[in-house]
């Protein structure tokens, strides 16, 4: 559904470069002429190529600085399109600034875009952007600036962005507010595209996410995340970050489930049994979920040998959320020590991944005598931290 807004966007964009006194100055095309670049940006856009779009965007818009001024509608628009491509590829960071010019220069620009659509994609950038302790301030920002777009944007930046704020929202305490934003972020995938699993599998866990400061949700929480994993499917590329996280999401629902539903009264230990159980994923999920290795079906986990350090345990920081999880990916040689780990997963820091590698590249473990080989490349561990 990329298109609907593409279409729209440049279509008015070009509109003004008809219009505009621009386009009579550009009869004799030098290298910073602004409509060389746009031209190929229109071009790549057509074609599909986005990362090549936003790339030509940049360059037209800083040509239009200089050629045209920020007096020239052209100008805005060209702003605008260099930050909205910018976020579309991912690099949200790098939109920064011409979202930034896209607001100042919305009056200028109002042929080509509203203002309402700029300040949605500076909040966005800003967001993306942000340090840990900025975050709080520009996940409000997002909420305010996506309602003004909400069920008119023609991408899906809106569901993407309400995604982010709803997981930061819900792991911070405001738990409440996260589950709207993940409501409205569904909305916003129903009306463009209602089979893009991607995005399903995504307000599945912010939903899930949502769920986890209240005890008696736990269980529909962990149903979730099932619902997301299945959704998603296998990995989608080596070393899938996707993937990784919902993995490690469904350790942190699973640990909760195990730590808040115990109880240790009438045993003399401190050991607590659970009051209840999540259910194990179907053989049908897994199959959906997991790439099979059938070749290391009889293997059980290998044992860890006592060498290495252990991982260090984390604090609580600013997270409500009491447990982390980390999904890691390492090959192993043929000793059984840890080459090449990978932390596919981590949340809901990153710096719990840190954490776990600095343990985890010390390790070895004992191999049986007969194993294949395959079943030593991308030998996963999981790791629960309780956080105190």
């Amino acid at each position: 559904m990329v298109s609907r807004f593409q279409n729209f966007a440049i279509g008015i964009t070009c509109l003004a470069f008809s219009v505009g006194s621009a386009l009579a100055d550009s009869t004799n095309p030098t290298s910073n002429d602004p409509m060389i670049a746009y031209r190929a940006y229109d071009q790549a856009v057509a074609e599909g190529k986005l990362a090549d779009a936003a790339a030509h965007a940049q360059v037209a818009w800083k040509n239009a600085e200089t050629t045209w001024g920020p007096t020239n509608a052209n100008t805005a628009g060209l702003a605008f399109n260099a930050a909205w491509t910018l976020a579309l590829i991912g690099k949200g960071p790098d939109a920064l600034e011409p979202a930034k010019r896209a607001v100042e220069l919305a009056e200028v620009g109002a042929k080509a875009y509203k203002a309402s659509e700029a300040q949605f994609l500076l909040a966005y950038a800003e967001f993306e952007a942000a340090t840990t302790r900025q975050l709080p301030k520009k996940a409000q920002a997002i909420d305010v600036a996506a309602q003004a777009v909400e069920g008119a944007w023609g991408d899906m930046l809106v569901a993407d962005a309400l995604l982010r704020a709803s997981i930061h929202f819900s792991v911070t305490g405001r738990s409440s507010l996260g589950g709207k934003l993940a409501e409205r972020s569904a909305a916003e995938v129903q009306r463009l595209n209602p089979k893009d699993v991607d995005r399903l599998a995504l307000v599945n866990l912010a939903r899930a996410v949502s769920k986890l400061s209240d005890q008696n949700k736990l269980l529909v929480a962990y149903e979730d995340i099932l619902k997301a994993r299945v959704a998603y499917g296998p990995m989608r590329q080596p070393d899938d970050p996707t993937w990784g996280a919902l993995s490690a999401w469904q350790m942190v629902v699973n640990g909760m489930i195990q730590t808040t539903n115990s109880s240790n009264q009438g045993t003399a230990s401190r050991i607590k049994w659970s009051r209840s159980e999540p259910r194990d994923m179907t053989e049908e999920e897994v199959a959906k979920v997991m790439s099979p290795k059938p070749e290391c079906a009889g293997f059980a986990k290998f044992k860890r040998k006592r060498v290495g350090h252990d991982i260090e345990p984390m604090q609580v920081g600013y997270f409500t959320v009491n447990l982390g999880g980390v999904q890691v990916l390492t090959d192993l040689a043929p000793d059984g020590r840890v080459i090449r780990p990978r932390v596919i997963g981590a949340v809901p820091d990153s710096s719990y991944g840190q954490a776990t590698l600095n343990g985890i590249s010390t390790w070895q473990f004992d191999l049986p005598a007969n194993v294949p080989a395959t079943c030593l490349k991308d030998y996963d561990i999981s790791v629960v931290f309780t956080m105190y």
